[in-house]
């Protein structure tokens, strides 16, 4: 017999070789890649629906974009009818811009017609505007323009020059109150040419509560609504106009008291501005 014979296997026909080993192996490799497309495929779906959520999200971001800004086109077409009538043609067109060209025109004019300036302001609630107020409001002959100056403004700092304007520290009273209850006692508290006889005559001391109520203009704030409310018996074509675009419970109830009043209809029709009926 041979020295150190080789150990006899049999061997079958068709058996692969590396046998049992190589053929596990080969079903643990094809796993392998099942696992790692099932993976995969997850991963693509996880990443597919991320991109849908991010789609989405922009999507709402542009409409909403879209909204505020055809929000804001309403508000300035709404502040421009309430304000622009009072208004020299000059001035017009700054109501509601904040640039830096309508800043140099204002400036340029700032000398010559400060009240007009100030009112030129309406509708621009920026922080800028309300510095330009807050350092002039000491001026007595500009309170009718910083008053509409305010409009649109419901900031903090915007309520802190209503108050001032509104009310004399010194004196303890509503500044232009006494004024206004005369013109109730003559019934002119309803006139509207006397409301745009206004705009033109500047002297110091026609300053009225109707002004800080007009100042109201585009805010829905209970702040605002109460300020209404106060004022409403003296000034009640002011409190009207105040409530242009303004479809509230509370608009519609100081509404409904003056649909029938004849000598208002010219407020009660500005106070339906952009509001549908």
């Amino acid at each position: 017999m041979p020295k150190n014979p080789e150990k006899f296997e049999p061997k079958f026909e068709n058996e692969p070789e590396g046998g049992e080993h190589e053929e596990e192996s080969k079903i643990e490799e094809l796993k392998g890649v099942e696992e790692e497309g099932s993976k995969k495929s997850e991963q693509e779906l996880t990443e597919t629906r991320e991109e849908l959520e991010k789609i989405s999200e922009r999507r709402e971001e542009e409409k909403l974009e879209e909204r505020e800004a055809d929000e804001g086109k309403r508000n300035l077409e709404i502040t421009k009818e309430i304000v622009g009538e009072t208004l020299p043609k000059v001035f017009e067109d700054l109501v509601g811009d904040d640039s830096k060209k309508a800043w140099g025109r204002r400036k340029t004019w700032e000398g010559k017609e400060p009240m007009y300036v100030a009112a030129s302001l309406a509708g621009v609630a920026s922080e800028k505007s309300r510095e330009w107020l807050d350092k002039h409001k000491e001026d007595q002959k500009l309170w009718w323009g910083i008053s509409r100056g305010l409009i649109g403004d419901n900031s903090e700092e915007a309520w802190e020059i209503r108050d001032w304007l509104k009310f004399d520290q010194k004196a303890k009273r509503v500044r232009g109150k006494r004024w206004t209850s005369l013109k109730k006692s003559l019934g002119l508290h309803k006139s509207e040419r006397l409301f745009n006889l206004r705009s033109r005559i500047k002297f110091p001391g026609w300053y009225e509560p109707g002004d800080i109520a007009i100042s109201t203009a585009g805010l829905d704030s209970e702040k605002a609504q109460q300020l209404r409310e106060e004022f409403e018996d003296i000034a009640p074509a002011e409190v009207l106009m105040s409530l242009a675009g303004n479809n509230s419970e509370g608009a519609q109830k100081i509404r409904k008291k003056y649909e029938n009043d004849k000598r208002l209809r010219w407020a009660y029709e500005k106070s339906l501005t952009g509001v549908e009926i």
